[in-house]
């Protein structure tokens, strides 16, 4: 992987790295001028953020109901 040149597949793996917590400061700059450059890209990390808030929130509504 190119810290300068990520490939959509290496943005996508960061990503979800990142929701997890496990990103460093040099992937992160080169996820975040990924996101810059690619529109595609936009798209999944919306995606990624949906799903990390759909969870939350079902898991949240889980634990109420005992």
């Amino acid at each position: 992987m190119s810290i300068l040149m990520l490939t959509c597949k290496e943005a996508s793996r960061l990503a979800s790295d990142e929701l997890d917590g496990k990103l460093g400061v040099g992937p992160w700059l080169a996820l975040r001028m990924h996101l810059t450059l690619c529109a595609g890209y936009s798209r999944v990390s919306a995606q990624y953020r949906f799903l990390m808030r759909a969870m939350s929130q079902l898991l949240e509504h889980d634990g109420k109901k005992d």
